[in-house]
């Protein structure tokens, strides 16, 4: 099962055949980031520059690889990292901004959650950030996974119960109490996104 940045940047540069480097310039930010967020910039971010849609109004990539940052929810760039007005630094947005991730520099482990994530249906959206039982990390590798199996160019199945082959744990965590997380095959030629019940082959 993946558990880091790395481990999953890995897993999507074999799955996307992607063997080349993608390395970004160093952080210079005045305040702690996590240590997920540098690692990553280290194995991707030069994407935040030279990633680009491809033109019209679906959302898709040249390759999967490139969509990464931003195939459907959308992994600010590091570089750009501002505390808001409660101190917090925001990390991820849905894309359609309902909901984000984020960590506070005096407890860069601590992950942060606001508007409406998902950890069970709520009655409103809450505007406040709150602690959630994960790590920034874990956020950071969700996103990745959900960002690879979403593009709209990709070849996948929608609303499809999960396939029998499916049964290896990619990634899963507690606090993602509303899906079931990733699955895979033995063969590594699928993945099942249990929260959309998608089939990306």
């Amino acid at each position: 099962m993946l558990k880091t940045v790395d481990e999953a940047c890995d897993f999507i540069a074999e799955w996307c055949q992607e063997a080349g480097t993608h390395a970004g310039q160093p952080l210079a930010c005045d305040f702690a980031v996590p240590d997920c967020v540098v690692r990553l910039n280290e194995r991707v971010g030069d994407l935040w520059r030279s990633a680009e849609r491809l033109p019209g109004p679906i959302l898709g990539y040249a390759t999967p690889f490139l969509g990464l940052l931003g195939g459907q929810d959308e992994i600010l760039n590091p570089n750009d990292y501002a505390r808001d007005e409660n101190g917090v630094v925001p990390v991820v947005w849905e894309n359609q901004g309902v909901w984000g991730y984020g960590f506070d520099p005096d407890d860069a482990d601590q992950l942060l959650v606001k508007g409406d994530w998902c950890d069970g249906l709520r009655g409103n959206f809450e505007t406040v950030w709150r602690r959630v039982a994960a790590k920034p990390e874990d956020a950071l590798v969700c996103t990745l996974l959900i960002n690879l199996c979403m593009q709209s160019v990709a070849n996948w199945d929608d609303n499809a119960p999960k396939p029998k082959a499916a049964h290896i744990a990619l990634w899963q965590h507690p606090a993602w109490s509303d899906f079931d997380g990733f699955w895979i095959n033995e063969e590594r030629t699928l993945i099942y996104f249990s929260g959309w019940q998608v089939t990306r082959r």
